[in-house]
């Protein structure tokens, strides 16, 4: 009697798709921790863009100058907004990445489960077998004497 979990074929599949599901996570993960770096360039640099203003305008500074202010911290803030929105999409995409890899190791765990229980009642069939067997010898040992 031979030992074979016949779904095998099906939980390699099951573990294939957790371990994608995975790495695709830990990519996007990646991508979030990028995008907090640079949003968090982009919010030094408006905060220099503001000291920089308030400096130049206790010095005095033209009209010239202050609209070219204006429109550089109003290029960073539109900027910082376009940033937010891709993380906010990004944010979202991971928690359907979450999701799905929750979904695989699901699929997966109970399968695994599924091997365990069929793996235990063949231990428990072979020793009944064994069993069975030990009894026959003792049957035929004892009719011998």
């Amino acid at each position: 009697m031979k030992n074979q979990f016949k779904l095998q074929p099906v939980l390699n599949y099951r573990q294939t798709l957790e371990d994608h599901a995975r790495q695709d996570l830990g990519r996007s993960l990646r991508k979030e921790a990028e995008l907090m770096e640079q949003i968090q360039m982009e919010e030094q640099d408006l905060g220099a863009l503001y000291h920089d203003l308030a400096a130049r305008q206790q010095q005095g500074v033209s009209t010239d100058e202050l609209l070219l202010y204006h429109h550089r911290i109003s290029s960073k803030i539109e900027q910082l907004a376009h940033l937010a929105d891709r993380m906010d999409r990004l944010r979202d995409q991971i928690v359907r990445k979450r999701e799905i890899l929750a979904d695989a190791a699901r699929d997966k765990k109970l399968l695994e489960k599924l091997k365990e229980k069929k793996n235990l009642q063949f231990q428990q069939e072979l020793k009944r077998r064994e069993t069975a067997m030990l009894d026959e010898i003792a049957v035929q040992f004892h009719r011998r004497f």
